[in-house]
């Protein structure tokens, strides 16, 4: 950061404004594509060997930004258990997963002590300075029942967020 000392030559301007560092990572990226698994309450074999079967996609299950919201990430009622000999439809990369929104930043202070190679570090480091909830994990395993409805309350739904503002303090002496 620039020397106030330099336009206001001061000690005591020099000792509390110079010698300042501010940094910091800004990281915004969209979320990664997530499939839909399944299973059933009854345990069927749906493919008669074992292999992985997809769910079946009926609509689209991608939602408008202004309707994603905690409770409803993506639409439930898009998919429905395959039949017995059905492999399903759905794609491998069915949604994406909540994107980032991070902001990590630092601030650091270095007071001379005397002689050149003496100093002391003061750092402030906060991640995800900001603390907007952002979330993270979307409950993708649907669960259905014989007659083919969707038992589980939780899917669809977001689960899990990432860390709060974390911060650190920290002295250095460096001599």
């Amino acid at each position: 950061m620039p020397k106030l000392s330099k336009t206001l030559p001061n000690p005591v301007i020099h000792a509390l404004f110079d010698n300042w560092q501010f940094n910091g990572i800004a990281t915004f990226a969209s979320g990664t594509p997530a499939s839909v698994g399944f299973s059933t309450t009854d345990n069927a074999d749906i493919t008669g060997g074992g292999d992985g079967a997809r769910v079946v996609m009926v609509g689209n299950p991608i939602l408008g930004r202004g309707e994603r919201s905690f409770g409803r990430w993506f639409s439930p009622t898009a998919f429905a258990r395959p039949a017995r000999g059905d492999f399903g439809n759905a794609p491998r990369d069915v949604f994406r997963l909540p994107g980032i929104n991070n902001w990590d930043l630092i601030l650091v202070k270095k007071i001379p002590l005397g002689k050149e190679t003496r100093s002391l570090q003061f750092r402030w480091e906060m991640y995800n300075a900001f603390n907007h909830t952002q979330y993270f994990g979307v409950d993708n395993s649907a669960r259905f029942d014989p007659a083919g409805t969707q038992v589980n309350q939780r899917f669809g739904q977001v689960i899990s967020t990432r860390l709060p503002r974390v911060m650190q303090l920290a002295l250095h002496l460096y001599f």
